[in-house]
């Protein structure tokens, strides 16, 4: 969170100065600034979906562009020739998504149009940012269409090295659904190589969290990358120490709905030594309510308002 305070400590160092002055014995005590109590990590869900279209390379370099924010949040699913692409559903969704000529996409799941069946350069002949959002209408429109994650990480790269910024972590959610076998998703282990192999071709996978609501997804990723941070995500909190067991080991993220997240969800967290981030914190209200819990992290749709939050 940015600091407004060079005024006072100017008039501070003056008044310092002045009494020196005139009694030269004596040392100017040191001046300090107050720190936040302890680092957020605030995350750009989707990259700033409230902003820009979602999961697209100009949502996640505007979500940079915000002071606070340290971790971009993702989705990936796998195209028909095994590339991984950024989209939180494994089909084109008719809500955001248009052919590149304006035409709208047909509803309903008979008529799902399966990102499994078509290539990535298929993927990529789709609008997927210039439809109004029903549900957020400060999204800014412009022509964008599903990247593939290493595209992502190139762009975010490059967009770090011209504008002198430290590089984001990622928090990447696997969409798998084993009901989405095998139309829309491949199985649990090809899923995970893949995306393993992306993160190995880039070369930084201690800069990533992988998630996802699928508990066996996440035992599989543990045992092919045991180094590679996990989150359990949770729409339904509740029991955490039985879904721990349950799954044989405990991650060290927990991110839980942010509606269900209370007092007592951070004390199952906490008993099991676990950081919470909950999702998807989207009024300054809520992020306060979430902060004065104690959460250590907080995905948001609206990292514009990270500045507005007192912590």
């Amino acid at each position: 969170m940015p600091f407004h305070r060079f005024p006072l400590l100017f008039v501070v160092c003056t008044c310092v100065l002045a009494c020196n002055a005139a009694e030269p014995a004596q040392t100017a005590p040191a001046t300090t600034m107050t720190e936040p109590t302890k680092q957020i990590d605030w995350q750009g869900h989707r990259g700033c979906r409230g902003l820009m279209p979602e999961n697209t390379i100009p949502a996640f370099l505007r979500a940079l562009s915000y002071p606070g924010v340290r971790t971009l949040e993702l989705d990936v699913v796998i195209s028909a020739d095994d590339r991984v692409i950024v989209s939180h559903e494994p089909w084109m969704s008719p809500e955001i998504c248009q052919t590149k000529e304006g035409e709208e996409l047909a509803e309903g799941e008979e008529n799902r149009i399966s990102l499994r069946s078509l290539t990535a350069a298929e993927i990529a002949t789709y609008d997927c940012g210039q439809r109004p959002h029903p549900r957020f209408p400060q999204q800014a429109k412009r022509p964008a269409e599903k990247p593939t994650l290493l595209a992502v990480f190139a762009a975010v790269d490059r967009y770090c090295v011209q504008n002198n910024r430290p590089s984001p972590r990622y928090n990447i959610e696997l969409k798998y659904e084993e009901k989405l076998e095998p139309a829309f998703v491949p199985d649990r282990e090809t899923f995970v190589e893949l995306v393993l192999r992306d993160l190995s071709a880039w070369g930084k996978p201690e800069l990533v969290t992988l998630q996802c609501f699928d508990p066996p997804t996440l035992v599989v990723i543990r045992d092919k990358a045991p180094d590679i941070q996990l989150a359990y995500l949770d729409e339904f909190p509740g029991d955490l120490k039985a879904k721990m067991d349950a799954i044989g080991f405990v991650p060290p993220i927990y991110s839980p709905y942010e509606i269900h997240t209370d007092a007592k969800i951070m004390a199952e967290a906490r008993a099991l030594d676990m950081q919470v981030v909950p999702w998807t914190v989207n009024t300054v209200e809520r992020m306060q309510a979430m902060l004065d819990l104690g959460v250590d992290g907080i995905i948001t749709d609206y990292p514009d308002l990270i500045k507005s939050v007192v912590y």
